[in-house]
Parts: structure tokens; sequence; C-alpha cells
């Protein structure tokens, strides 16, 4: 039934499901239809310059082969895909930039704070050290990353700056958001879909949805027109 609270993206919170019901379903879940070329030709055509893909979200399940756990996309899914990859090379192929989102939580992962309602939970040493080898891996072995758009979590100063200065390192050119906190960016980020007011005095975008109640695809979402939606955004 519909799961009316929250972004569909964090159903797994919302709805509290258990996370061994929930990891069983990529198990399951095998997005044959999905394909990078057709998503980044798209975008071209819509003339759009970057793509920004999500590598990892709140629930911890990484769209990308990674050493550091087996709840990814090329180990728990039957076609063993790596999506990260996929789009990386489709951006490449059509000349468009290609950014990540990362989600600075982590749902599964037994060494972070556990499930929360405001997604701004303090990140432990152990859960840090499992965000700065997930961030190496992305900046290493997927060439160009234009920007990296962290996401949630109240890091300590010390930690922001040493995933802020790890990302220089490696891709000096590659932007970092706002929301790694502790002044720590590239370019700041309105709170979700939330506009500014006057003019500010940094680099910024919003975070602004198609539909303000979600990100994510779900069937009952009220849609409207379309161009509705573009006049409105």
């Amino acid at each position: 039934k519909p799961v009316t609270r929250g972004y569909s993206e964090q159903i797994q919170s919302h709805a509290g499901i258990y996370g061994d019901w929930y990891a069983a379903a990529a198990e399951v879940f095998d997005p044959a239809g999905f394909n990078a070329d057709q998503i980044v030709s798209l975008a071209k055509d819509s003339g759009m310059r970057s793509v920004v893909f999500t590598s990892k979200h709140h629930d911890g399940f990484c769209m990308f082969g990674t050493q550091t756990t087996g709840y990814n996309s090329v180990d728990m899914m039957t076609s063993g895909r790596d999506f990260v990859a996929e789009l990386s090379d489709a951006c490449r192929r059509h000349g468009l930039k290609f950014g990540l989102y990362f989600s600075l939580i982590d749902w599964n992962y037994p060494h972070a704070y556990p499930i929360s309602s405001h997604n701004a939970d303090f990140i432990t040493d152990q859960h840090h050290q499992l965000n700065l080898s997930q961030v190496t891996e992305l900046l290493t072995q997927y060439g160009p990353v234009s920007e990296l758009w962290f996401d949630m979590g109240s890091l300590k100063p010390q930690q922001s700056r040493e995933l802020y200065e790890l990302v220089k390192r490696l891709q000096p050119q590659c932007m970092v958001s706002g929301r790694l906190g502790n002044d720590m960016y590239d370019f700041a980020v309105m709170p979700d879909n939330t506009y500014p007011d006057g003019s500010l005095q940094a680099p910024w975008q919003t975070a602004a949805s198609m539909f303000n109640e979600t990100w994510s695809w779900r069937s009952w979402q009220e849609r409207g027109e379309v161009q509705d939606k573009v006049a409105e955004k």
C-alpha cells in the first residue's frame, strides 16, 4: 500500500522495513531497461551539461563495485552491473560532465548511527573511514568526476576537512557540495525545494525535485501536467 510519509527513496525508514527484508530486494531487482546512453542522450538533447548520479543513498546500497561492502549492485544483483561505470562511460562518449551524489549516512553499515527521523546523524570514526574509502574508489576508478554532491549527516569539522581535502587531492577540479558541512564546500546548497529570498555571496544551487513530495518514482504520485511543472521550476 502507499507509504505517504516522507520521501520514497527513504522508504526503509518511513515504512519501518527490516534491514534483511530490504536487502533481499536487491537479489530480485534487475533494471534490465537501464540504458546509460539513452539517459545521457536525453540529458544532452535537453540542453544539460552534466549528469549527477546517486552512487549511494541513505540505505547504504552502492550502485558501483566496491571492496568495502558486499551490499552493492555488482555483488548482489544477478546481472552484476556497475551503474556508476556505465554512466561515466556514457558521459565521456557524449561529451557531458559526470557528477556523483554520495550519502554521508549509511543505514546498512553496522558501525554507523542507526536510522533516525532527521537524517542528520553523527558520523562515527569507523563510518568516517568507510566514507573515505568509498570516495577514494569513486574518484580513482571512474574517470573525471565534475562534482561530489555530499548529503546529510552531522560531521565534525575535521571529518569535513578530511573529505574535502581527499577530493581535492584525487581530483582537484571536482566541486564539493555545501552539505559536507563546516564551511568546506565549493558551492552552497539550499534546503530541499527552497529558494533564496535575495542574492547570495557564494555559488549556490537548490535541491529542487520535480515533485516536492519526493525525488524517487512512485506509481501513485499525482503528476499533473508536465508543462505546469516545467513552468514552476
